[in-house]
């Protein structure tokens, strides 16, 4: 079973994505802000990092972009989302690397699709 590491701040949007994705049949873990998302990313490896760039202290884009520039960790894709006008600037997304985005709001299945799309099919 693959992994996803969801990086979102707020509680009742943490669940949502949760239960759309466990739903969906991925093994979830979870982090509340950008420090820790980094630090999880570096000792559990998920097979994806789905990342809401409106982070406090560290954004989901110094996220991406941290984990991009690692040689051991830029294999891993990242979906940023937000409702912030950022990742629509299609500059700023190549800048970071990101592998997709989703804009708030989105359908559950458009999550599960995007999600589906970045990831290597299972071994």
């Amino acid at each position: 079973m693959q992994t996803i590491l969801i990086v979102d701040d707020e509680p009742a949007f943490l669940d949502i994505l949760q239960a759309i994705l466990r739903r969906a049949g991925y093994v979830l873990l979870t982090a509340a802000n950008g420090i820790q998302a980094l630090e999880m990313i570096r000792v559990y490896r998920p097979d994806l990092a789905l990342v809401d760039d409106m982070l406090p202290s560290v954004s989901g884009g110094e996220v991406c972009q941290t984990i991009k520039s690692d040689p051991d960790l830029c294999q891993i894709p990242i979906v940023l989302y937000s409702a912030g006008p950022r990742i629509r600037d299609r500059n700023f997304i190549q800048q970071i690397r990101a592998d997709a985005v989703l804009y708030k709001p989105f359908r559950p299945d458009e999550v599960v699709r995007v999600i589906h799309s970045c990831l290597p099919a299972p071994a």
